[in-house]
């Protein structure tokens, strides 16, 4: 029986996983600070009283902001699952790496979030 440190692609699955893990993060972070700042617009406008005029040439922007987020959070999923499919190709599975393996197990059709790679 073979160890999963033993495929010699163990070390490249790992770093390419903490990579993806990394990047899911970051579009999340970006969606979430965007979030945040067209709440604290709108709290800010109702707060002092400003017409809400004031702040939509800087709403419609946030909202371009947010639309490219999300199609970047979108593709940087879309890429997690073309590497599941590149590493299963070349024998590189959650079967054949066992606990080792660095993404969670979601239901079919469901992206997956990395588990933490330490």
């Amino acid at each position: 029986m073979h160890k999963p440190t033993d495929h010699p692609l163990y070390d490249g699955v790992m770093i390419i996983a903490a990579a993806v893990q990394t990047a899911e993060a970051s579009a999340d972070t970006g969606i979430i600070s965007t979030a945040e700042l067209i709440i604290a617009t709108l709290k800010a406008q109702k707060e002092h009283g400003l017409a809400p005029s004031l702040a939509e040439p800087a709403l419609v922007k946030l909202r371009r902001a947010m639309d490219a987020h999300l199609e970047g959070r979108t593709a940087i999923v879309e890429a997690h699952a073309e590497y599941g499919r590149i590493a299963a190709s070349m024998g590189a599975t959650p079967t054949s790496f066992g606990p080792t393996w660095p993404c969670t197990q979601r239901a079919r059709g469901t992206s997956a979030p990395l588990a933490a790679v330490a």
